[in-house]
């Protein structure tokens, strides 16, 4: 006897559509083929047209979902705020170079001009409050809020592919920039 296979739920199946078509169009932008996505999908064209109504719709549903900011926030709350500070700020960092490296690939791969869609946007202060909890008051030399806004300013710029060449700066290099700056230590 064969046994049937669950029927996903509706959301359910537009979130498995949508993680499957990311990377394509992360990689081929607009010039994706609803084809691509089915296959990549492993569902039918008609299934994609059933969950979100046409190709267009598809984009702009993939890019609410990837400019979606609370992965970032997640990741930022996972930061143990027992660990080491350098350590801290290297995650830190690395969370926001990750993001912001993914947003600008994935606009510039979609062609998108213009303010960032909603999700893109540094969701308010939501990241920051998040960041000042992991550090104790006597653990920097400046601000938290300040510290935080350091490293943002480091992960976008060593994000736009333009600004990081000729010399690719490693997240250990900005780490140490951030907390030792270029004089030479004392």
């Amino acid at each position: 006897m064969r046994v049937r296979a669950r029927p996903m739920a509706p959301d359910d199946r537009r979130d498995a559509i949508l993680d499957a078509v990311i990377p394509l169009i992360k990689e081929n932008g607009r010039d994706v083929s609803t084809r691509q996505m089915a296959e990549a999908a492993d569902v039918a064209e008609g299934t994609l047209f059933r969950a979100f109504g046409d190709k267009e719709s598809i984009l702009r549903a993939a890019i609410e979902r990837f400019m979606d900011p609370e992965p970032l926030r997640n990741r930022l709350r996972a930061i143990d705020p027992d660990d080491p500070t350098e350590q801290k700020v290297r995650e830190v960092l690395a969370a926001l170079r990750e993001r912001f490296e993914g947003v600008i690939g994935f606009t510039m791969a979609l062609g998108l001009h213009g303010p960032l869609p909603r999700g893109a946007r540094q969701d308010g202060e939501m990241w920051l409050g998040i960041v000042s909890r992991m550090f104790g008051d006597d653990e920097l030399a400046v601000p938290v809020e300040t510290l935080a806004y350091y490293l943002r300013l480091l992960a976008f710029g060593s994000s736009i592919p333009m600004f990081n060449q000729p010399h690719p700066f490693d997240t250990d290099e900005l780490v140490d920039l951030a907390l030792h700056g270029a004089l030479p230590h004392a």
